[in-house]
């Protein structure tokens, strides 16, 4: 499963982009709100499970409608998503501390 990925998400009041390396267990990623994601994950038995770190820039507004601070920050999550979710375009449900987003995967190219 280790490649690139682009994101596509939805959440109480916005939407966005962006794209998230998986390789030999680390997550790293970036979307065009300027949020960066880092992480790790395993993929076992059909279910990738995620344990990151999201930190915001300041300025920031997420799509949940949180509003921006003037400081960048950071919300540590973990999230199980359905390995088939990243090859076939489902829409995965993530909670994270500050709501609920649905994010949609898609796999772009493996890393050789």
């Amino acid at each position: 499963m280790d490649g690139i990925y682009s994101i596509t998400y939805r959440g109480a009041s916005d939407w966005g982009m962006g794209m998230l390396l998986f390789k030999a267990g680390c997550l790293t990623g970036a979307d065009v709100g300027g949020v960066l994601y880092d992480g790790t994950y395993r993929d076992a038995q059909g279910l990738v499970t995620v344990d990151a770190e999201m930190t915001v820039p300041p300025g920031a507004t997420l799509a949940q409608g949180i509003p921006a601070r003037p400081v960048a920050y950071k919300l540590p999550f973990k999230a199980e998503v359905p390995r088939e979710a990243l090859q076939d375009g489902r829409p995965v449900l993530i909670q994270l501390p500050v709501g609920p987003v649905n994010v949609i995967f898609k796999f772009l190219r493996g890393l050789d």
